[in-house]
């Protein structure tokens, strides 16, 4: 898993750069039909990790960007390879669910956000705890708050003005 940056031109910008997923789906009975539904439950899951909650202003107006993940939202690389496991008298053709259990495995970019938040915090603010709670889902609301977002924006002020 890789995400980008933290900081990209004084943004705070989360995005999924690469994914690698593996799974085993038995004995497949359509290898198309699984690998599509391992992607798409993956790209679920990462919305659900992420964006899925709905923030209102005052006037009862949604002001997150949505809670689906889009085309910007998901991975740019997402690899996904099927395992057939061996055959198994007890599930129906040998096969195995392939649409919800891979919803989990998005688990993968909020733990990966936890660490670039930590990373931010060491190089950005000294003083900053580097175990904190980070609840799910991570909006980004929330993880500029936990990056310091601050301490960030005058990071990169005080590199532009020692580039002048």
């Amino acid at each position: 898993m890789d995400l980008i940056g933290p900081v990209r031109s004084g943004w705070l910008e989360e995005r999924v750069l690469r994914s690698h997923l593996l799974y085993d789906c038995g004995q497949s009975l359509n290898p198309a039909v699984d690998l599509g539904q391992v992607e798409g439950s993956f790209v679920q899951g990462v919305g659900f990790f992420t964006n899925e909650e709905y923030a209102t202003n005052a006037d009862g107006m949604v002001i997150n960007d949505g809670t689906i993940p889009t085309v910007d939202t998901i991975p740019k690389q997402l690899n996904v390879e099927l395992v057939n496991s061996a055959r198994h008298r007890n599930r129906v053709l040998s096969s195995k669910a392939s649409g919800e259990p891979p919803l989990l495995l998005a688990a993968s970019v909020h733990c990966a956000m936890r660490e670039a938040i930590r990373a931010a915090r060491t190089e950005f603010s000294a003083d900053s705890p580097l175990t904190f709670q980070m609840d799910v889902p991570a909006t980004m609301a929330h993880v500029k708050e936990l990056c310091g977002l601050d301490v960030v924006e005058s990071h990169l002020h005080s590199l532009s003005a020692a580039k002048a």
